[in-house]
């Protein structure tokens, strides 16, 4: 076999290599997709349940607790949340508490907005859940005149309450 035979035969397996390293490759990166995708729905299960948690913890305590738990008693037997003027039948104190717990809701529920922005939460849940919820909660939130949020957040209230839901 002459040198050039070599330098031929050379070329041919060496682009056999080639292909036979791309194919590899490519194997590759479609295992690593699938365990990122794996990953990431891992870690969307493990956000929605510490997310449930602690909602659950939260209106746990405030059903258990001698305020909070008496003043939405109190709100609901006057036609809260329906009826924002409920609001009124609280006391100043009761309506400082009442405040506070809004407060630590707002906050709970930009800090699920943030998640959806992130892509930690799903369009389903958006729109059937967080949408209904925040647009049921807003009203309460502007008559205690809560404006401290993300303005994002704040932004995001104002299109779901303009949004007639068609």
């Amino acid at each position: 076999m002459s040198l050039i035979e070599l330098g031929a035969l050379g070329e041919f397996l060496g682009s056999i290599l080639v292909l036979a390293t791309l194919a590899y490759l490519s194997v590759q990166i479609k295992q690593n997709t699938r365990s990122m995708d794996e990953n990431k729905k891992l870690a969307l299960a493990q956000t929605y349940q510490m997310r449930a948690d602690a909602l659950q913890m939260m209106l746990v305590s405030a059903a258990d607790s001698d305020h909070i738990g008496r003043i939405i008693t109190d709100l609901t037997s006057a036609g809260y949340p329906s009826d924002i003027a409920a609001l009124e039948v609280l006391s100043a104190e009761d309506r400082g508490r009442f405040r506070q717990w809004q407060i630590a809701q707002q906050t709970h529920w930009d800090n699920m907005f943030f998640q959806y922005q992130q892509g930690f939460i799903d369009e389903e849940y958006y729109r059937d859940a967080f949408r209904v919820r925040v647009r049921r909660l807003a009203p309460t939130w502007q008559a205690l005149n809560l404006k401290d949020g993300r303005q994002s957040f704040n932004q995001e209230i104002e299109d779901i309450l303009a949004d007639d839901g068609s």
